[in-house]
């Protein structure tokens, strides 16, 4: 119980607690010394706690239910410690009780389910603020020991299978987990009343969801706690789920030629499979990438996942020469991501580390050019220009997932508190699409350091805080089309330009602040973007990374380049060709004499004239 309490009041305190409140005298903070810190050891004792107590629950589920007694939240003691690795200890009950049982936690009341919950929220907790701030040692967090890692990525794949088939089942016998079953008709459950058939039904799914977690615990501990995994592994899980989607989507083939030829003379029939490759074909003029792919390709939808071919039309409007055989398409991708993540498009702003978020007035900055141009907010016109560049970003991140679906590196730095958020995003789903993202303190200073700083003063003000004179009202600033800006006062509260900031409620100010810049002011856009991505790449494929892996597997590794494994998976052409003696050619043979002599920096020049990214691949150049 004590246990429990602590967990309880330990993660309600993270929730209001800053980084350098959290870190205290660890890190060496200015601000102050915090009553609230922990020391970093610990919280390494913590952590490797809540690590073994998780992954019990998680990968021993099936057994642990089935330690429970029918209809009572119960464990035999013999169970609890075979499990949690304890020793089995007395408690007291009843001589004649058979067997001797315990309530969870001996809580009454108290279920396995609400315990998961509380353990696996804090160590994400704790997790997410080591991904910021880097306090325990890198190998901290993996559970590698526990885990047979052999066949650790075709037993997670084949997991993931299975729990689809059963889900679907579930579905169908009117017994689905996420709350859309339907109800049997039989007199006796409608002869029930509301509350029962609720109890009812809610036992069913909560049963079936159970049975779900029971036959993929290796799956449980990817999507709860991926941290325990290395991410070497996870990428590669990752590009397994990728490649299985291929193949269901494409009928088993993989291979683009492969495709096309069998939509071109398959079953469809040569007439409309030409049809159906024309709308995955465009012709793209030079400087306007983003552009004509926008008009050619949007209506796809998530189409865009399959093969596509480009022609480059120049500056005449002649095509180019050359066969899309990969390349091109690849050229295409980086080059519109190049051009629409171009801060002076007005899609996407940086921050002073010139990582990239989409541009929170974008919206609004519209809406004033169409006011100007005589086009009020309910006309067809206004309404459709908004669409329009909503679509641009629901594109844009189509692209992004396209990029990531086929393995190509983009050399493109996103902010970390908008790659937080692309894990956490519903899906496309018009009833889900609210993303589970909560904005804090701590992710305001990737938005703003100034303003970041400026809420910490506030927060540890000593004086009288109403001497600052500052109300639950915020300015922004609106471009205009002819170079001015526009003030906008935005209320955080009902009537909060009248409520003024005290020493009481500078909390919730703060959180509506927070809240706001990172959430609210950019809703639409963030949206329409997250909304384009998960059409592409399932959420909970990202789910199994934090937002510095997730960077790393979009841009590539940031480490140096490693000349000898780039030249061992270098393939050759035409005279260059390595011959029957392994030797290889004079001139190849001076080019990697100077790749092997210049600076890293140099390295990743070389490396992005012919990637495309100056970063290597995540898994190697292999």
């Amino acid at each position: 119980r004590v246990i429990l309490i602590f967990l309880e009041l330990f993660t309600f305190v993270l929730k209001i607690m800053d980084d350098e409140e959290f870190l205290g005298a660890n890190a060496g903070s200015s601000l102050r010394d915090s009553n609230n810190a922990l020391p970093i050891e610990d919280l390494k004792d913590l952590t490797i706690f809540l690590k073994n107590l998780g992954f019990a629950m998680y990968f021993n589920s099936q057994e642990i239910s089935e330690s429970f007694e029918p209809g009572l939240d119960t464990l035999s003691t013999a169970n609890l410690s075979r499990h949690f690795g304890g020793p089995s200890t007395a408690v007291e009950s009843k001589p004649d009780a058979q067997p001797q049982t315990i309530s969870v936690a001996g809580t009454v009341g108290m279920s396995l389910e609400y315990v998961k919950g509380l353990v696996t929220g804090l160590l994400r907790s704790v997790y997410e603020r080591d991904s910021r701030r880097n306090f325990l040692p890198k190998e901290h967090w993996l559970m590698v020991s526990r885990l047979d890692m052999t066949n650790f990525i075709q037993a997670v794949v084949g997991e993931d299978e299975r729990r689809q088939q059963l889900q679907q089942q579930a579905i169908e016998d009117g017994d689905d987990p996420g709350g859309h079953d339907s109800e049997p008709d039989d007199s006796e459950f409608i002869s029930m009343t509301r509350s029962q058939r609720t109890y009812q039904r809610n036992n069913r799914q909560a049963s079936t969801a159970r049975y779900l977690q029971s036959v993929a615990p290796r799956l449980e501990i990817l999507q709860n706690m991926p941290f325990m995994i290395p991410f070497e592994t996870r990428v590669q899980i990752f590009r397994e789920f990728v490649r299985l989607d291929m193949m269901k989507r494409r009928d088993g083939f993989v291979d683009p030629d492969l495709w096309r030829h069998r939509i071109a003379f398959g079953t469809f029939g040569q007439g409309r499979g030409q049809t159906d490759l024309g709308r995955h074909h465009a012709n793209v003029r030079r400087k306007h990438e983003f552009e004509d792919a926008y008009k050619q390709f949007f209506s796809l939808g998530d189409g865009l996942k399959e093969p596509i071919q480009i022609t480059f039309l120049d500056e005449f409007g002649l095509q180019e020469a050359g066969i899309d055989g990969g390349g091109v398409t690849k050229e295409f991708l980086t080059s519109i991501t190049t051009e629409a993540f171009n801060p002076e498009k007005g899609l996407f702003m940086e921050n002073s580390q010139h990582s990239l978020y989409p541009d929170p007035t974008s919206v609004e900055a519209l809406k004033e050019m169409l006011r100007l141009e005589g086009y009020p907010d309910d006309t067809q016109e206004h309404r459709e220009s908004r669409q329009d560049l909503l679509q641009r970003y629901e594109f844009l991140g189509r692209v992004v997932g396209k990029c990531l679906y086929e393995g190509i590196l983009i050399d493109i730095n996103f902010a970390s508190f908008f790659l937080t958020k692309w894990a956490l995003f519903g899906g496309r789903n018009s009833a889900s699409r609210e993303s589970s993202y909560r904005a804090s303190i701590n992710d305001l200073r990737d938005l703003d350091e100034e303003l970041y700083q400026g809420l910490l003063s506030l927060k540890y003000y000593s004086g009288d805080v109403e001497e600052w004179g500052t109300y639950f009202a915020i300015n922004d600033t609106i471009p205009l089309p002819n170079g001015h800006t526009k003030t906008v006062e935005h209320e955080l509260v009902p009537n909060g330009a009248n409520k003024l900031v005290n020493r009481e409620n500078r909390l919730l100010y703060i959180s509506a602040v927070a809240r706001y810049r990172l959430s609210l002011q950019s809703k639409p856009q963030t949206d329409a973007f997250l909304g384009g991505l998960s059409s592409i790449i399932q959420p909970s494929w990202l789910n199994m990374f934090n937002q510095k892996e997730l960077q790393t597997l979009i841009g590539g590794a940031a480490s140096s380049i490693d000349i000898s494994d780039l030249r061992a998976n270098t393939e050759y052409n035409g005279v260059y060709v390595i011959g029957d003696d392994g030797a290889e050619h004079p001139s190849v043979q001076l080019f990697w004499q100077v790749m092997q002599d210049l600076p890293d920096v140099d390295r990743r020049k070389v490396l992005k004239f012919v990637t495309s990214t100056p970063r290597a691949p995540l898994l190697g150049f292999g």
